[in-house]
């Protein structure tokens, strides 16, 4: 069956910003459990590049440090590969960047230390979360948009490998708007629901990707909350108590 394709760019959707480069670096170093001070550089890299490669393919602002970091990586890779001169002293050439994330992750936990002090001193009471439904004793994690924007990187994946490239193309147009209330039915029928799942039922690619943008949005409007049992486990979304109906997706997302 020939890969269908949208007709015309998919609607732009705002989410909210990723902290920077570094932020993403951190990511990858922590899924892959590995140290800053002992990056396998040649791994990260592949990681980081194909990161970008899918926030591009879903018209995600990829900045110009995103870019420059990525550079970086590629060149500290080759520099690894080259052989040192006889008498040239050993220099790690991932020095330089590990000292750079050390001090800003501990910059980054000194800054939501001290955001959390200015909201209690400024008497912010922001309205609790709502916690997923979960058995007793059963403890959630919060999860990241690069935590879930690795989960859409193996639904694209998947496709890729189901859907070779097409001499016949269709061109259908799918809406985040469609997709948006699609998911809120099923979460309405269900306690939670894995977010692959949901992804997984799309019958093509650019389908997916739809599917992806309205779970971000939602995401972003804390209509849906997306969490994990356990460190790099599954990624399930609930439904919060934020109240979202399908007439106001459909005032809101008209095309």
């Amino acid at each position: 069956m020939p890969e269908e394709t949208p007709d015309s760019a998919l609607p732009p959707v705002a989410i909210a910003a990723f902290n920077g480069p570094l932020d993403l670096l951190l990511h990858l170093i922590r899924i892959n459990e590995v140290s800053i001070t002992d990056i396998p550089i040649a791994e990260i890299t592949e990681q980081y590049t194909a990161h970008l490669d899918a926030m591009r393919e879903l018209d995600l602002d990829v900045a110009s440090e995103y870019v420059a970091l990525a550079a970086e990586l590629i060149y500290i890779k080759s520099k690894m590969l080259l052989p040192r001169a006889p008498g040239e002293e050993a220099v790690d050439p991932r020095a330089d960047l590990a000292q750079r994330l050390l001090e800003y992750e501990k910059f980054k936990r000194s800054a939501e230390t001290l955001h959390a002090i200015d909201t209690l001193r400024g008497g912010l009471w922001p309205r609790p979360e709502t916690e997923p439904p979960r058995a007793d004793g059963e403890e959630t994690l919060e999860v990241s948009l690069f935590d879930i924007i690795e989960a859409f990187r193996g639904v694209t994946e998947r496709f890729r490998l189901a859907h070779p490239p097409a001499i016949a193309i269709h061109h259908l147009r799918f809406s985040v708007g469609d997709k948006m209330i699609e998911l809120l039915e099923r979460l309405d029928a269900a306690r939670n629901m894995p977010l692959l799942e949901f992804l997984g039922q799309m019958r093509y690619r650019a389908e997916a990707v739809t599917a992806f943008l309205a779970c971000l949005e939602l995401i972003r409007l804390g209509v849906v909350r997306a969490f994990q049992a356990k460190p790099f486990a599954e990624i399930h979304a609930t439904r919060t108590d934020v109240p979202f109906t399908a007439q106001q997706i459909r005032d809101n997302y008209a095309e």
